[in-house]
């Protein structure tokens, strides 16, 4: 586990450091060009080496977790908690798909349901009521398949990779995510390499990102809009918004 917590830690301070010096030049509006081939080889290796220190974690607990191929009841959350590179990074690998255009329908309609359950409040309680209340519409996330297999598995963000359950997967499901019996979990980053990824999600702060994921991805879609394959793009497609 302290090898892949290191490999982590050391990425989350390159993370920061290149993004740092590439924008020292750029305003993060106008850099999505130079910022994508960055992310592409780097978000990579860090969600690889955040995936190694999960399963390190995971060994060292005497059960086993009752999560497997196929079973996406968690799938149907409200994605928050994401940062601005990995939005960045994930519409990189969408926004050129046969499916993108669907994908952001499917994202207005689960961002307006959620807004709509807040009502009309924007406190820690209102988001924690939206969020229970959206979960029990079963709205399941645009990005999954057939056989409850995710869509952008290998770029879904770090929100999506850390929950984890040892209780029966029907205990994931609807209002008995309440349940006592219910034993779902997260499993947190050591606070130095949270700290890092955040400082290097608040040099993006110009870009006034949403942090949950079809909000924030809705933003970079309104922002950069579709690749067309044309050079240097930096600003909407012909898809924008």
């Amino acid at each position: 586990m302290i090898e892949a917590e290191d490999s982590l830690r050391i990425l989350a301070k390159r993370l920061k450091a290149e993004i740092e010096d590439l924008l020292a030049e750029l305003a993060p509006e106008s850099a999505y060009a130079r910022l994508k081939p960055l992310l592409d080889g780097l978000m990579p290796e860090i969600y690889r080496s955040y995936d190694a220190f999960v399963s390190a974690v995971l060994e060292t607990g005497p059960e086993r977790i009752s999560c497997s191929k196929g079973c996406s009841h968690c799938c149907s959350h409200y994605v928050t908690s994401v940062e601005p590179y990995e939005l960045l990074f994930l519409h990189g690998k969408i926004r050129e798909s046969p499916e993108y255009p669907s994908r952001v329908v499917g994202m207005h309609r689960r961002a307006a349901l959620f807004n709509s359950l807040r009502d009309g409040k924007q406190d820690e309680e209102a988001e924690d009521r939206a969020l229970y209340r959206y979960y029990l519409r079963n709205q399941p996330c645009p990005f999954l398949g057939e056989g409850g297999k995710c869509g952008v598995y290998e770029s879904r963000p770090i929100s999506c990779r850390m929950f984890f359950s040892l209780s029966h997967p029907s205990l994931c499901k609807g209002k008995s995510v309440v349940e006592p019996g219910n034993r779902n979990f997260l499993i947190e980053l050591p606070e130095d390499i949270e700290a890092d990824l955040a400082r290097a999600g608040a040099l993006f702060a110009g870009m006034r990102l949403p942090e949950s994921l079809f909000e924030g991805l809705l933003k970079v879609n309104e922002t950069f809009g579709r690749f067309d394959g044309s050079a240097g793009i930096d600003g909407p497609g012909p898809t924008g918004s």
